[in-house]
């Protein structure tokens, strides 16, 4: 225990001073206080069992998941192509039929596949699209880790992400004790399985 010594000196003081007067009585009530000593807090040991099963990602580490989160769709690709129409000629001269919506990349016109990587291929407007049908796959945020993404963060790539899953419907993305398919223990008060029940 670390003593505090200008205190103890204080009160060393006060006492010689207080029995240089003559107050005995005053002298031995200094002498008698005691330090008012820290509340405890119990927690019951069912409790105490409840928490140490918790294995939740803190505050901070979800937040900045979802700010990568974030980042990571205001850079997406978008489904609707934006031509590169940087000559003056197809400007000036624009033809359905013979338009190069990129005429600085070989492999971008009209009779192009279109394939998955995040460019529009065939000028038709639409990027990684056939026929309105997505070439790119949803993958979902996967904040802890526990293979089960969030349904509400939904990410459209052409292959997974780091720290995305291709699978949804975790239920609490910040615990990876919980997701569906997890072991439920009945009435605890916790929905392990994301079923809806506790």
């Amino acid at each position: 225990m670390k003593l505090k010594f200008p205190c103890y000196l204080c009160i060393v003081a006060a006492f010689a001073l207080i029995v240089a007067s003559g107050s005995i009585d005053a002298a031995q009530e200094i002498k008698n206080v005691q330090p008012k000593s820290k509340p405890t807090i119990s927690i019951s040991p069912k409790a105490l069992k409840n928490i140490k099963k918790v294995k939740m990602i803190s505050d901070t580490e979800y937040q900045k998941k979802l700010q990568n989160h974030q980042k990571l769709k205001s850079k997406a690709v978008k489904q609707k192509a934006r031509a590169n129409t940087t000559l003056s000629s197809q400007n000036k001269e624009f033809d359905e039929t013979t338009y190069d919506c990129d005429d600085s990349r070989r492999d971008i016109n009209i009779d192009a596949q279109e394939i998955c990587d995040g460019l529009d291929n065939n000028c038709d407007g639409d990027v990684d699209m056939i026929d309105g049908r997505r070439l790119n796959n949803a993958y979902f945020l996967d904040a802890d880790s526990d293979l089960w993404g969030d349904a509400s963060k939904v990410y459209y790539a052409c292959s997974l992400p780091d720290g995305y899953s291709e699978r949804k419907g975790d239920c609490n993305d910040r615990d990876s004790s919980i997701h569906p398919g997890a072991r439920d223990t009945p009435d605890n008060g916790i929905d392990e399985n994301c079923d809806r029940t506790k």
